[in-house]
């Protein structure tokens, strides 16, 4: 279940993302909200690595259907990013407001030079041309990582399986008799 809703909002954001760039009057830079996805599935120690890596290349495949992309090329990076910050969360204790942006602005930039480096590798005609923009994109990402890595850690704490089993005794006790006292 929570994989399944990770991913719709995912596909969300990544619709978001794709009509803000489509309907911009002018070319502009965005901020990779997919990968703010991926980032938290790979910080968060609640995703085993497999679950983790299947939510990074299905939302990294949805991102090249989305944009346009040769098909493959954002999934396999998605992928590495789970492990980038799978490895990131076993050093680093992510929290706090600072720290997520710093982390954020990060993981865009690494993920810009893997993206323009296998780009590079499959077509070297092409250049490296996306490296002009991965700067602002970065800046961008490491301003709206906070927020939506905190509605994913949100998302993630409402479909949590262990809260999901308590059921009816999440709630306070009552005192028996309803609170009356005995005379």
């Amino acid at each position: 279940m929570r994989p399944v809703a990770t991913l719709a909002v995912a596909f969300l954001l990544l619709l978001l993302q794709s009509m803000v760039l489509e309907f911009a009057p002018a070319p502009m830079v965005a901020p990779s909200l997919g990968l703010l996805v991926v980032l938290h599935v790979g910080l968060s120690a609640k995703w085993s690595i497999s679950s983790a890596a299947l939510v990074g290349f299905c939302t990294g495949y949805l991102f090249d259907l989305v944009s346009g992309a040769p098909r493959g090329l954002h999934a396999f990076v998605f992928i590495l990013m789970v492990l980038f910050a799978r490895v990131l969360a076993a050093r680093l204790a992510v929290r706090g407001f600072v720290l997520k942006a710093a982390t954020s602005f990060v993981a865009s930039l690494v993920a810009a030079l893997l993206i323009v480096l296998v780009r590079a590798v499959v077509s070297p005609e092409g250049g490296y041309g996306g490296l002009r923009q991965a700067s602002l994109e970065a800046l961008l990402t490491g301003f709206f990582g906070p927020p939506v890595l905190w509605l994913l850690a949100r998302l993630d704490g409402r479909l949590d399986p262990a809260r999901l089993r308590v059921g009816l005794s999440r709630r306070r006790a009552r005192p028996i008799g309803g609170g009356v006292s005995p005379r």
